[in-house]
């Protein structure tokens, strides 16, 4: 016994883990940053979770990872909660305008789908702009500068000498890809990532910056993407056609690292990341506990039993039962994915001087000048 303590004790599996980190220095403008237990046991292989929003009725960080069995020891990065809230609810009122957009038109469902996949947007949706840019820029900032700090807090090894592995999904990705890219600037940062699975991830896709995290990440780094996300095709409207988003199409990089996973036929929104996470987890080939237990959100409240039936044609009209794995080489097969070895608002709402003060924090590097100066505006 006394060497197992001896051991735990090495690598960091005693004491009070991630969920007694207490953030010393805030990174920016961040308000909250701490880590929830999604398990309660010890093991030398770690996970951290990143939520992208939350919604009214699930309000907590943890739900959309219930089923996550990747570790024994699992956790859940609680950060921003408020911008998540309103992120989420902005979302879904933006959602229902969508489908209220369609409902007017008389759109059949091919139709539906063509219409809110069109480069040339309806004007009825650009008129709500304003609804959702700004809480979206604030998020933007949040994330990339919560990825800064959980890189902090990965290099000061608060969680011992252990690898760990980071998933998230839509803002949550772009925690993780803000935080290996901060990672890859700095010393001492190796041999902490064991694999990095981003899904959604509202972020570049240039395979010269996801290249950097080569340095960083030991193991796998995953991008799963879906071509009809028109959610966020509309957040990134204002950016140039030639501008690669890595939640929108793989990234090209040929690397024995890379795995690029179109999920298209699974998820067909940008909202569904959340509602059908179990099922991607399971056709990534990442553990899940019980992949028959769906992650249930609510739908788009709007009055009308027309829109919950539009919504529901909307985010199930593809099938669950197949997937297109997009891999670098002829040698990205079936079985290498089965081998991967990953075993209403609310009252808080985001006041001008809260986006005034995001906005002043943004630089080009961090936040892709393109997006933000055409989402500010």
């Amino acid at each position: 016994m006394a060497g197992v303590y001896i051991i735990g004790s090495l690598f960091g599996v005693a004491g009070a883990g991630l969920t007694g980190y207490k953030m010393k220095k805030r990174v920016g403008a961040i308000e909250e940053f701490e880590f929830k237990d999604l398990t309660k046991s010890k093991q030398l292989h770690i996970v951290i979770a990143v939520t992208g929003w939350l919604t009214e009725k699930h309000k907590d960080v943890e739900t959309p990872w219930q089923q996550l069995a990747v570790s024994k020891e699992q956790y859940c990065l609680q950060w921003e909660s408020r911008y998540l809230l309103e992120m989420g609810q902005v979302m879904e009122y933006f959602f229902s305008a969508a489908l209220s957009v369609a409902t007017q038109e008389a759109l059949k469902q091919t139709v539906l789908a063509g219409l809110l996949s069109a480069i040339i947007w309806p004007a009825s949706l650009l008129t709500l702009s304003n609804v959702i840019d700004n809480p979206w820029s604030v998020c933007l900032s949040r994330a990339a500068q919560t990825g800064k700090q959980l890189a902090d807090v990965l290099i000061s090894r608060e969680h011992g000498k252990r690898p760990v592995t980071l998933i998230g999904f839509s803002l949550g990705a772009r925690v993780i890809f803000f935080c290996l890219k901060e990672m890859s600037k700095r010393s001492g940062s190796e041999g902490i990532i064991e694999d990095a699975i981003l899904m959604g991830t509202p972020a570049t896709g240039d395979e010269k910056e996801w290249q950097s995290f080569e340095r960083v990440v030991a193991g796998k780094i995953y991008n799963g993407y879906c071509r009809g996300d028109w959610l966020l095709k509309y957040l990134y409207r204002t950016t140039s056609i030639s501008m690669k988003i890595s939640g929108l199409a793989p990234v090209k990089w040929h690397n024995r690292r890379m795995f690029n996973v179109d999920l298209s036929d699974v998820v067909s929104g940008h909202m569904d990341y959340f509602k059908k996470m179990n099922t991607i987890l399971h056709i990534m080939g990442i553990p899940v506990r019980d992949r028959d237990i769906p992650c249930q959100d609510t739908h788009v409240s709007s009055g009308s039993d027309s829109h919950t039936d539009m919504a529901q044609m909307l985010t199930d009209h593809l099938s669950t039962d197949k997937v297109r794995k997009v891999g670098n080489s002829e040698n990205d097969t079936e079985q290498n994915r089965n081998q991967a070895g990953i075993p209403k608002f609310s009252e808080n709402k985001i006041t001008n001087s809260d986006i005034s003060r995001d906005i002043n924090n943004l630089t080009l590097e961090d936040t892709e000048n393109e997006v933000m100066k055409g989402a500010i505006q």
